[in-house]
């Protein structure tokens, strides 16, 4: 199915309580990432401006995220490279300078 409103809501709020999302934080939302088999662009847009706005992400647990998103039926490729690009690039995502 589609990523619904209610259930991105519940990975945002998740998210947002973090000033670091460690790994334990990310198997709830692969829980919930898991259970889809098509990924909504509109609402991966959402995410990766969430992820895009915390001040710390560790990478290696983004790399699990990715892994996950890469495995699903259907992915746009625009919004998973965007993804890639930020991982790849930096050692720790740090937005705020």
């Amino acid at each position: 199915t589609l990523v619904d409103v209610d259930a991105l809501n519940d990975v945002l709020a998740l998210v947002e309580s973090l000033t670091l999302v460690d790994v334990d934080a990310l198997n709830d939302v692969l829980a919930l990432v898991e259970s889809l088999t098509l990924v909504d662009v509109d609402a991966l847009n959402d995410v990766l401006a969430l992820v895009e706005s915390l001040s710390l992400v560790d990478v290696d647990a983004l790399n699990d995220v990715l892994a996950l998103v890469e495995s699903l039926t259907l992915v746009d490729v625009d919004a998973l490279y965007d993804v890639l690009v930020l991982v790849e690039s930096l050692t720790l995502v740090d937005v705020d300078p």
